[in-house]
């Protein structure tokens, strides 16, 4: 296998996200879930932009099989896995809701699945997805850590409403329109205000 042969700007994106998802793993196991939430949201991003820059540049049948294929796995880690790590580590672990992270995994994955075997629908700008995309696990999530504020309760109950909700959502009928234009500025900047405030605010968040 020629490594190079696949090895274009998109797939690093998308393999720059894995990177983040796993260090956000990696710090959630280390007790540093400030910063686990901000790589993950940063995951997130790199899952936006992959798709943008994979249609921006010329690609062979092939690469575009592979890098399709290596996104859903990417996603797979780090929307179904790292995320779960940074809320067991984050201290919602209790017997009722570990079956709650096991099936938010289960969810991310036959989400990922489901479109691969029938992808977009609809054509030309009216395209949308079947199901809430696994990347808005990234931006989701993150805003229910925010029930910090309002002490650990409320945390623990913000999150896990967040996780039903978005299993449940993700394996839904609901038509999602595909993000374009604008949101590809919103998203980065909502990422970055969310960012500040877990930077400073995180061992309040997290005490």
């Amino acid at each position: 296998m020629n490594v190079r042969d696949f090895l274009d700007l998109a797939n690093v994106i998308t393999l720059t996200g894995l990177a983040a998802a796993v260090a956000s793993a990696l710090l959630a196991v280390n007790g540093q879930i400030a910063f686990a939430i901000v790589l993950l949201m940063v995951s997130g991003v790199c899952d936006l932009f992959d798709g943008f820059v994979a249609r921006r540049i010329n690609r062979s049948s092939k690469q575009q099989a592979f890098g399709g294929h290596l996104d859903s796995v990417v996603d797979a880690c780090s929307f179904g896995f790292a995320p779960v790590i940074v809320v067991y580590a984050a201290g919602i672990n209790g017997v009722f809701e570990i079956p709650l992270l096991i099936l938010f995994s289960i969810c991310v994955v036959w989400r990922l699945a489901y479109f691969d075997t029938v992808g977009l629908q609809g054509e030309g700008q009216k395209r949308y997805f079947v199901g809430l995309p696994v990347t808005y696990v990234a931006m989701f999530l993150p805003l229910a850590f925010l029930g910090g504020f309002w002490g650990q309760a409320c945390l623990r109950g913000c999150v896990s409403i967040a996780m039903v909700g978005l299993a449940l959502c993700m394996v839904s009928t609901l038509p999602i329109r595909k993000p374009s234009g604008v949101f590809y500025l919103i998203f980065p900047l909502c990422g970055i205000a969310l960012a500040v405030v877990f930077i400073v605010f995180g061992d309040h968040l997290f005490e």
